[in-house]
């Protein structure tokens, strides 16, 4: 049975082929594709379109990053019913539903930030701080090159210490996102056995994102910053496809399943 419209492949599955509480057929893995996070987004050949109209709905105040985050994981639901083989074409006609949909990890996110930023901030901070009084004190000749061999560092410091961070903040998100749910997000118990089974994967493949993604913002800034609106919505649908890799290799481990909520109407028929 194929769970796609035959006149639109990239059009969202039907909630018909979604049963709550199962998890669709998939190719069990025991590794994640690093450079497959970038290379599937071009295998869309409506990329570009997805990326300007994401971008585009990005620029909105407040309501734009949920939009963004929904579309991102109706993006991961459909990688799960396809097996990695595509993700949905933006659709302005399910505005209200990407917000939904993006409206629940967009809450898990904000209240674990109470919880989390703090240490963020002290982690990356104190690197700063150190830095700055460092070259402040190291005179005028010795500044350059003391701020030259230090902000290199204190970047890649900053990238290696906020993974942690992002790391505990993967799976509330990834189950509220695709229960749709706010307290299955804070299900603990099934969060910690998430990071037990892939932390080893999710650490490597979130440094590989990082690294990636920073130096596509460079790229971005240096295109006279019009690049950057291209860039995050990219990077946002890498994201996507690291979520359903790190998911479908969860279950190859033995997890379990998030209770996944059908969508919520019919954009494809099932054939």
């Amino acid at each position: 049975m194929s769970y796609t419209d035959p006149h639109n492949p990239y059009a969202l599955p039907s909630a018909a082929t979604l049963t709550p509480g199962k998890m669709p057929a998939f190719k069990p893995i025991d590794k994640i594709e690093y450079l497959r996070m970038y290379n599937y987004v071009f295998e869309n050949p409506n990329w570009l379109t997805n990326i300007l109209l994401t971008a585009l709905c990005m620029l909105i105040p407040v309501i734009g990053s949920l939009i963004a985050i929904g579309y991102q994981f109706e993006a991961v639901s459909m990688l799960l019913l396809t097996q990695g083989a595509r993700y949905p074409d933006f659709n302005f006609n399910r505005f209200a539903d990407y917000l939904m949909r993006g409206l629940w990890p967009f809450l898990v996110q904000l209240i674990a930030s109470f919880v989390l930023t703090p240490i963020l901030l002290v982690t990356i901070g104190a690197p700063i701080v150190m830095l700055v009084g460092v070259a402040s004190t190291a005179g005028d000749d010795a500044m350059p090159f003391v701020l030259l061999v230090g902000i290199p560092l204190v970047v890649l410091g900053s990238i290696l210490f906020s993974i942690p961070v992002t790391m505990l903040l993967i799976p509330p998100m990834l189950r509220a996102g695709l229960a749709q749910d706010l307290a299955e997000g804070f299900n603990f118990g099934w969060a910690m056995d998430f990071l037990k089974r892939t932390w080893k994967e999710m650490f490597l493949a979130l440094l590989f994102l990082s690294v990636t993604a920073a130096v596509l913002g460079i790229l971005g800034l240096l295109a006279c910053y019009v690049g950057l609106f291209v860039v995050m919505p990219f990077v946002i649908l890498a994201q996507a496809h690291l979520y359903y890799q790190l998911y479908v290799l969860y279950l190859s481990r033995g997890g379990t399943p998030i209770p996944e909520k059908p969508a919520p109407a019919p954009y494809a028929t099932p054939i």
